[in-house]
């Protein structure tokens, strides 16, 4: 699903930012920064692992415990919305049909379609943004990659790359890896790791909701260890149309108004007992290693304590861990034996409509909004051409 193009309103209301093509100039840009080159070291050419600490400061939504909050008066009701996907059928004389299918499949996990792989080190590698609206790419044009970790253009492109020097990430949407050795993208999202976590709300980013691709991740090192401290990134079928709540800052949501919205958080309920996963397909009951039983104890211990922060829409309710790395830890059906019922909504807070309404830009000062980076020109003044969605295949590996 295309995302809607930001309403005028909020050029007003970010700043106006001079756009130009990221992968050539314009006459007239005489005020573009020069490039940028980040952490280039040339002897360094095979990646290094990412530093599994906590991301983000203590304050982030993502560091924050939710074991003892109050449950939204409209859980129940918001659960089950939720729960519907929305599909468009084509008919024979060419008029199309809104169908919504309940989905009561339970939680899966990917491991390596439709999750981010997330790199450091590597070899000074250029960057090509492949249309004029680039995010942060303007500032950007090279970074250390490495040449053995590559973006998959199938999943949506997604790829994270850390700047450890600078504490800084970097999200890629539409990513991909050309034949001479460059990666070109259509959008950029640069991330202050000490900062909160999240923007101000109607700023873009290379995810549906506005939110980094990496934050929320299940990481290898959280799974060995057994713990894992940070909320974590879900998909529902059918979140909220047209609205969001912070620290969503836009959305791609495609479901009822009344479903769950786009940056709400939610936690598994105490009293429910983690089921033997079955399989969808089969309906015989899935049997779990000693380790795949030890790693989803972690993961509902973590859904309890800190809980899940939906970030975009899938077929199915979807959690994401780290590509590349964990795949060999987890299968991803550990936990299908949980559903959305088995889950609760925290109080949602203000909804933000997405597309703006002209009211919702006098009450917001954003000036006093958190921003994603320490750079005052983190908000592009409109939306990418085509902008970050997710399939609706998410779901199924």
């Amino acid at each position: 699903m295309r995302r809607r193009t930001r309403h005028a309103g909020v050029l007003v209301a970010l700043g106006a930012v001079l756009l130009a093509g990221c992968g050539g100039g314009d006459d007239g840009d005489d005020d573009r920064p020069s490039e940028v080159v980040v952490t280039v070291d040339p002897a360094e050419v095979a990646s290094i692992n990412v530093p599994e600490r906590r991301f983000f400061n203590d304050a982030s939504p993502w560091n924050q415990r939710i074991d003892t909050a109050r449950v939204d008066p409209d859980s129940d009701r918001m659960i089950a919305f939720a729960q519907e996907r929305v599909g468009i059928v084509e008919r024979p004389d060419g008029s199309v049909l809104e169908q919504r299918d309940l989905v009561d499949d339970g939680l899966y996990i990917n491991t390596v379609r439709w999750t981010v792989p997330v790199v450091a080190g590597g070899r000074p590698t250029a960057l090509v943004c492949r249309q004029l609206v680039c995010g942060d790419g303007a500032n950007t044009t090279t970074l250390n990659i490495p040449d053995d970790v590559d973006p998959d253009p199938r999943y949506d492109g997604w790829y994270t790359v850390f700047d450890t020097s600078a504490s800084v990430a970097y999200d890629l949407w539409r990513a991909r890896r050309e034949d001479e050795n460059t990666i070109s993208y259509n959008y950029m999202r640069k991330w202050d790791l000490n900062g909160p976590g999240f923007s101000p709300p109607w700023t873009e980013g290379a995810r549906g909701s506005g939110l980094p691709l990496f934050a929320g991740l299940i990481r290898p090192g959280e799974l060995e260890s057994g713990e894992i401290s940070h909320a974590l990134a879900i998909s529902l079928p059918g979140p909220a149309a047209n609205v969001f709540v912070q620290p969503a800052s836009s959305t791609d949501g495609n479901g009822r108004t009344i479903s769950v919205p786009e940056g709400a958080r939610i936690r598994l309920k105490r009293d429910v007992v983690l089921p033997h996963p079955v399989d969808p397909i089969t309906g015989k009951r899935i049997r779990l290693s000693k380790q795949q039983q030890r790693l989803a104890d972690a993961i509902v211990a973590c859904l309890r304590t800190y809980g899940a922060i939906v970030v975009d829409r899938a077929a199915v309710p979807t959690l994401y861990a780290q590509r590349d790395v964990t795949e060999g830890m987890i299968r991803g059906n550990e936990l299908q034996g949980l559903t959305l019922e088995d889950f609760e909504v925290l109080p949602v807070g203000q909804r933000y409509h997405y597309p703006p309404e002209e009211d919702e830009l006098e009450l917001v000062d954003l000036s006093e909004s958190p921003s994603p980076t320490s750079s005052p020109t983190s908000s592009p003044t409109s939306s990418p051409s085509a902008s970050p969605t997710s399939s609706p295949y998410q779901g199924a590996q």
